[in-house]
């Protein structure tokens, strides 16, 4: 197997987006988000944890041998993750201090010391636990790059103290979690425990992996059929409210990257197109860059300009939000990641 699929890039690229219109809920009553599909395209992130989970251990799962190897692996992450994670914190930071009309200005007695305690709290890769408290961060979609960093080094200790268990280990970390959240009665944990719902979608994303490493499947048939069965569980778990039965999308989302890995047909050859392909490069841009993004085109068009609260304008700020969300990831991805990313990797000894 490759040590990279294109098409689930592509498909991440594309998950990336419609998590933007899922944080596009300013107005919540417009049919842009008062809709199943977008209500429940949170989940998405959960797609982003199992196929963090299949992508190191297709490339890690027989590499960590030593102290050495586990250091080297999580420096390896950290200059991934915490470049653009620094940069959007601190650009989050100055917008809300200065922006008259932030939502982040109401933080009660707080004042000053609220930014220093979130920005420490996501800044040391805390912001899904509840270690420093559980804080919603400034830029709120960065709880899940903590639950990421989480996950790595979870990963990172096993395979180097528990070799030869490791897939016992995986299973049981899988199902502990499984029970947690079970236990807390809320599959959608974020800013307190995030990290538990991430370990279960990363185990998962291990197991998918280990199939894929002992079997060839070949699924092209598939690919419709899984999409409407993605589709019409978003809609059960939205119609009936069945906040537990979420559990379930993981397993569905291992099931697609088995089956998108395994095919040729015409889902897989678009997403390996090069427009998607391009989204899948800058999606981790797109992921941190989108909140303030959406928090700027609606000041620009609902405060500044007044534009008038219809259908029309919420469509518009929407399809600006991910337009604007784009181009701006794209200087972030080249300057940020591959930039301060090629100079921490040059200088870091």
């Amino acid at each position: 197997m490759k040590n990279r699929v294109e098409q689930l890039d592509g498909l991440r690229g594309i998950f990336a987006v419609l998590v933007i219109a899922h944080h596009h809920n300013a107005f919540k009553d417009s049919l842009f988000y008062n809709n199943f599909f977008v209500i429940n395209a949170s989940l998405f992130v959960d797609f982003f944890f199992v196929l963090s989970g299949f992508v190191i251990a297709l490339n890690y799962v027989g590499r960590i041998n030593s102290t050495g190897d586990f250091l080297t692996f999580l420096k390896k992450r950290f200059i991934r993750l915490y470049p653009l994670l620094f940069y959007t914190e601190i650009v989050f930071v100055i917008a809300n201090l200065l922006g008259e009309h932030s939502p982040m200005k109401n933080v009660g007695g707080l004042e000053l010391s609220y930014y220093l305690y979130t920005s420490f709290d996501t800044l040391t890769f805390m912001g899904s636990s509840t270690v420093f408290g559980a804080w919603v961060s400034n830029n709120y979609p960065s709880w899940s790059i903590s639950a990421e960093m989480i996950s790595y080094i979870v990963f990172g200790l096993v395979v180097l103290l528990l070799p030869k268990i490791k897939y016992l280990s995986f299973a049981i970390i899988a199902v502990l979690s499984g029970l947690f959240i079970v236990s807390r009665g809320d599959y959608l944990l974020a800013y307190d425990y995030g990290f538990v719902r991430a370990l279960l979608c990363f185990s998962l994303g291990i197991f998918t992996h280990r199939l894929l490493s002992t079997k060839t499947f070949h699924l092209s048939a598939f690919e419709i059929p899984f999409l409407i069965l993605m589709i019409l569980s978003m809609y059960l778990v939205h119609r009936w409210e069945l906040n537990l039965w979420k559990l379930v999308f993981p397993l569905i989302f291992s099931i697609g990257i088995v089956i998108f890995t395994s095919s040729t047909g015409i889902v897989t050859q678009m997403l390996s197109s090069r427009p998607f392909q391009y989204l899948g490069k800058i999606s981790y841009s797109i992921y941190l860059n989108h909140a303030i993004v959406l928090i700027f085109v609606n000041i620009v068009l609902f405060r500044i300009l007044k534009s008038p609260e219809t259908e029309v304008m919420f469509g518009i700020s929407l399809l600006t939000s991910i337009s604007l969300t784009i181009l701006y990831s794209n200087f972030t991805y080249e300057y940020i990641e591959k930039g301060v990313g090629k100079f921490l990797r040059d200088n870091w000894k």
